[in-house]
């Protein structure tokens, strides 16, 4: 009945951590995107004369970047 109860405990502590971990990582995901939006929303005010712009990202968690070609 110990062995039960021992792996139940481990079961629940395990999937508290694994959704505690997904809802960090959504909230990170979210923000990222935000932040993202509001540089390409200033990118396209700031440089609206240029005929141009290029928007990159390097990676996955980076932010974008705006560059005038």
């Amino acid at each position: 009945m110990n062995k039960n109860k021992f792996n139940m405990a481990i079961a629940i502590v395990g999937s508290i951590l694994i959704l505690t971990i997904g809802g960090v990582l959504f909230n990170q995901i979210y923000k990222n995107h935000q932040a993202n939006e509001l540089i390409i929303e200033k990118c396209f005010e700031n440089f609206d004369k240029v005929d141009e712009v290029v928007i990159k990202k390097d990676g996955f968690w980076s932010p974008v970047i705006c560059v005038k070609k």
